[in-house]
């Protein structure tokens, strides 16, 4: 028998300068195209509902020293988003680098003087500030190497900043090597210090180790006429001569460092998930290509990889996670990395490790990250990853918005001749590869990332039949998801339709159809696409027939929902738990209570929504009549009013709700029980064992109790002091729970 006790993360931010995040009304035009906000009561969902892929790099605070000034705040356009998570990553300033907050190289690492942690704090907190997840990336953002530079003959230029570097002799990998694992348990000590942050910003987060160590390129010597694209390995050769972009020395050397840091930091933080290496996507032997085309970076990236991955099996490592990067606009290529890397871990002994894809975004040839079409695109990858990609846990977007980084100005070099040209692709265009410009205005790809956490969470439901022709043959890729609540139901569906150049088949959606088989009113039908460069999405009426042809090269929005909002919302829940249930909205709402007869009783979770009683309602609602007889119980059942009010980027909405406790416990007298304290009591055997589902067990303070459910096999036990829990085992009478608190 296995259990997780989980507890959420304090919302309290210790930052005396956070930004103001609470919705308004109107959105102040941060957030434009959302639809009105309804509450739809209680959620009634099943289990299942569509991942949180809703990860992006970096962000959202300005771009720090080192650049040029100008450059907004944007956590108010990252919250309006629906960002839940960060990977900290590509900071222009260099926050998070490791040679940034460990400027001296020969420094002590257990010395807290050889860390400056100010510019790293500062972007943490801004994570924070906005109620997202921060996803530690340990290592060094891409950068075009100050020091290093390709053969000797590159002039330092692209990004700007980064802050400092080391020098010397293979500076990162000797460095790392000697003391890489003590220097990255110091940073996760100070990003999961309660004290510091006030609740453990960590909590069974994630921790990725590296960034692309595998990048080839500038490494990779080319001999005998091979030049540009070898074919076979008489033509080229793996060198550390001359380092990569991310790493100056041998792959074995990587994979020493990278298990050392593993394993002491699992040790360390056991709860932390722990993994990596950010691969660059040839360490999948992938994309092949055909002639005249070469494979032979994809040879060197797999043996690369296979050789990781059996050095971490030979070392024992616990990989929590394997995380991989990509740039594609074809969402099958995606599908085929995901499931190579599936194969590939289940070929070395990891096949329950999660997968991450820590990086993504379409090819970036001429504007394509920033137009309309590139847009549909990561809406058909993101649909995809939804619908075929089961071990897939988190998805980050690269990136949040293009801050510095416009490729025309300052260039991107991926791939250096001998002779120090360019290999990359000639035209980047006029922006970066963000949601948002440097400014933090919406492009395209923003309303997709909204529409995506407008998704998230929701129910996902089928709706093939209602399709003309449903194959993603057609390059038709489509999601639907369905959030149903005690008054009222919402449905969305989100569309791309990628026809090749051959591929002139219209596909119509039958929206009368579906409003019929969903009992939903077709009058609350919303379409919205996405069409037009730095515009918003356009609202098109349903046709008179309810047929609607899907446009091509477009992200569409449809959105329906059956609502009673007037109404008040009746609920009953049990004296024993302190939980009523998870209110749900239409749109990302924030909640918070408003008042109501005996809201002092209630609390509300204001990111999730969930409301509960701040104590069991059997602490409140039974009274003693002395210190040795256990209590009254009243004759019927209570009624509690507590009212909610529910805030998003486009309106402000408040609800009643009656919360009715239902009692089924009789009064009982259990003045003889003994409790004893333990510190620590697991797997201490319960001699004289007679508790039953139901039983509340009273101690000297009245006000002091245990109550018991059954669940299963196991007793609940709950202690109205602390609500400490513990489970017992009844079949063998054996306490299962560390620092409980009571033996019978």
């Amino acid at each position: 028998m296995s259990f997780r006790l989980w507890r959420k993360r304090n919302s309290a931010k210790n930052s005396e300068n956070a930004p103001s995040i609470g919705a308004k009304k109107g959105g102040g035009g941060i957030r434009p195209g959302r639809g009105m906000l309804k509450i739809l009561g209680f959620h009634e969902g099943g289990p299942e509902s569509i991942r949180s892929l809703l990860g992006v790099s970096s962000g959202p605070i300005p771009y720090g020293e080192g650049i040029s000034a100008g450059f907004p705040d944007l956590s108010k356009q990252f919250h309006s988003l629906g960002v839940k998570s960060i990977r900290t990553q590509d900071y222009a300033n260099g926050s998070f680098n490791v040679m940034y907050f460990f400027p001296e190289r020969h420094a002590d690492a257990s010395d807290p003087e050889s860390y400056e942690w100010s510019q790293t704090d500062k972007a943490y907190q801004t994570i924070l500030d906005i109620d997202a997840d921060p996803f530690i990336r340990l290592g060094l953002s891409w950068r075009n190497m100050l020091d290093w530079g390709a053969f000797g003959i590159q002039d330092a230029s692209g990004y700007a900043g980064y802050g400092p570097f080391w020098s010397g002799d293979k500076p990162l990998s000797k460095t790392m090597v000697e003391k890489g694992s003590e220097i990255f348990t110091t940073v996760v000590e100070r990003y999961t210090d309660e004290q510091k942050w006030g609740s453990n910003p960590l909590e069974n987060g994630y921790v990725e180790i590296w960034n692309e160590p595998n990048i080839i390129g500038i490494n990779t010597v080319i001999k005998n006429n091979g030049f540009p694209n070898p074919s076979n390995k008489d033509q080229y050769e793996y060198s550390t001569e001359f380092p990569n972009y991310m790493w100056d020395g041998t792959p074995e050397q990587f994979y020493k460092f990278f298990a050392d840091t593993a394993l002491a930091l699992k040790e360390k933080f056991p709860d932390l998930k722990i993994g990596g290496p950010g691969l660059h996507n040839v360490g999948l032997g992938l994309p092949k290509v055909t002639p005249p085309g070469s494979n032979y970076k994809n040879a060197i990236g797999l043996e690369w990889t296979k050789n990781f991955l059996e050095y971490l099996s030979s070392r024992n490592v616990e990989l929590d996670f394997f995380s991989w990067h990509l740039y594609s606009s074809e969402p099958k290529d995606y599908l085929t990395f995901y499931n190579a890397t599936d194969d590939l871990l289940s070929e070395y002994g990891f096949g329950e490790t999660e997968q991450i894809l820590s990086e993504w975004n379409t090819l970036f040839d001429n504007d394509n990250a920033s137009s309309v079409l590139g847009a549909a695109q990561v809406n058909a990858i993101w649909i995809a990853l939804q619908n075929e990609t089961d071990h897939l846990s988190q998805a980050v977007f690269c990136r949040g918005a293009d801050g510095p980084f416009i490729p025309d100005g300052d260039g991107f070099p991926i791939m250096i001749n001998s002779d120090g040209t360019n290999l990359g692709p000639e035209n980047f265009g006029q922006h970066g590869v963000g949601l948002l410009t440097k400014d933090g205005v919406y492009k395209p790809s923003a309303y997709a990332f909204s529409y995506w956490s407008e998704m998230a969470g929701k129910e996902p439901i089928d709706l093939d039949q209602y399709y003309s022709n449903p194959s993603n043959d057609t390059g038709l890729y489509s999601l639907a998801g369905m959030r149903s609540g005690t008054l009222g139901k919402d449905l969305q569906i989100l569309i791309s339709h990628l026809p090749d150049q051959n591929d002139d088949e219209e596909i119509v959606l039958n929206i009368s159809d579906i409003a019929e088989s969903f009992k939903i009113d077709r009058d609350s039908v919303v379409i919205s696409t996405v069409s037009e460069l730095f515009a918003e999405p356009s609202k098109i009426k349903v046709p008179k027939n309810g047929q609607f042809t899907i446009p091509t090269n477009q992200v569409i929005s449809i959105k329906m929902g059956d609502y009673n909002a007037d109404a008040n919302i009746f609920f009953q829940t049990s004296a024993l738990s302190n939980e009523v249930g998870e209110l749900i909205a239409s749109e990302s709402a924030t909640w918070k209570i408003i008042g109501g007869d005996e809201s002092e009783l209630f609390e509300i979770d204001p990111v999730t929504g969930e409301l509960s009683f701040k104590q069991t309602p059997d602490q409140f609602m039974f009274n003693a009549e002395n210190q040795n007889e256990i209590f009254s119980v009243k004759d019927q059942n209570e009624i509690f009013s507590v009212s909610v009010e529910a805030s998003s980027e486009s309106d402000v909405v408040t609800q009643k709700i009656f919360v009715e406790v239902k009692l089924n416990e009789e009064p009982m007298n259990r003045s003889g029980a003994s409790i004893y304290l333990f510190e620590d009591i697991a797997g201490q055997s319960i001699s004289d064992f007679s508790i039953e589902s139901g039983d509340k067990i009273g101690i000297e303070n009245p006000d002091h109790f245990f109550s018991f459910t059954q669940t299963n096999n196991d007793l609940l036990m709950k202690n109205s002091i602390g609500s400490e829990v513990i489970f017992l085992d009844v079949d063998k009478k054996e306490l299962l729970a560390s620092d409980a608190l009571v033996v019978l």
